[in-house]
């Protein structure tokens, strides 16, 4: 069996460029170094984005984009995010927290919960890069943060357990460049193990043909149990 093509995108959410750029790129790259693995990257410095309101005029009329604001988030994000089996978020540190840039993309996602309802993002693979100032400045707390954003989609989150824990925690002293050298072999390790489970997953998926299907990766059997599963939530 020939190996299905696998995408990942790295989406960076500082505002400026930084080493929260070149960390990411750190991971892209050595993901990229496994075989069949494609990366593709957002970066979001610079960017005007604005947060998503809830007031739901995509899903009122059936759209895949979002009708009210005309800023800088582009039609080509929501086809990069759909279309991708492995997802990597960057962020430094906001007060101990993700970026309210990074925040601001996720939300605006709003017009692919149908999708997400669905089970069509259930099989992705997902994984987060906090960069702090400070060598313990809630990195830990901001990769918890990242890792929620991506469950709420329902993106499987990968850790490492042994070079990395819940993603790649990395110092940057305040400094230009990247120089971390343990944070380094962090997100390197998690670009790695992020592109082989996708692999593992996209091509399993591809073995198993019909007897796997979306609402399998909710947790039910098809997309009837699926509904019915929804019915008795209310939903």
């Amino acid at each position: 069996m020939k190996d299905k093509e696998v995408v990942i995108l790295g989406v960076c959410g500082s505002p400026r460029k930084s080493v929260t750029t070149q960390a990411l790129d750190k991971a892209l790259n050595a993901a990229a170094s496994v075989p069949g693995i494609k990366t593709v990257k957002i970066d979001l410095a610079g960017h005007n984005i604005n947060c998503c309101k809830n007031c739901n005029s995509c899903l009122k009329n059936n759209l895949d984009y979002c009708p009210v604001y005309k800023d800088d988030f582009r039609q080509e994000y929501y086809e990069m995010y759909k279309n991708c089996h492995g997802l990597i978020l960057a962020t430094p540190m906001y007060y101990m927290t993700a970026t309210g840039l990074l925040q601001n993309f996720l939300s605006r996602m709003r017009p692919l919960s149908l999708l997400a309802r669905q089970g069509k993002f259930g099989s992705r693979m997902g994984a987060g890069i906090a960069v702090g100032g400070m060598r313990n400045g809630g990195q830990d707390f901001c990769l918890s943060v990242l890792n929620n954003m991506m469950h709420a989609a329902g993106t499987n989150i990968i850790g490492g357990g042994v070079q990395f824990y819940n993603g790649a925690s990395i110092w940057s002293d305040n400094q230009d460049k990247l120089i971390d050298e343990k944070g380094m072999l962090e997100t390197e390790a998690l670009g790695r193990k992020l592109a082989y489970m996708c692999k593992i997953v996209q091509n399993g998926i591809e073995l198993l043909g019909e007897e796997i299907n979306d609402a399998n990766f909710l947790g039910f059997t098809d997309n009837d149990d699926l509904k019915e599963g929804y019915s008795r939530r209310g939903l």
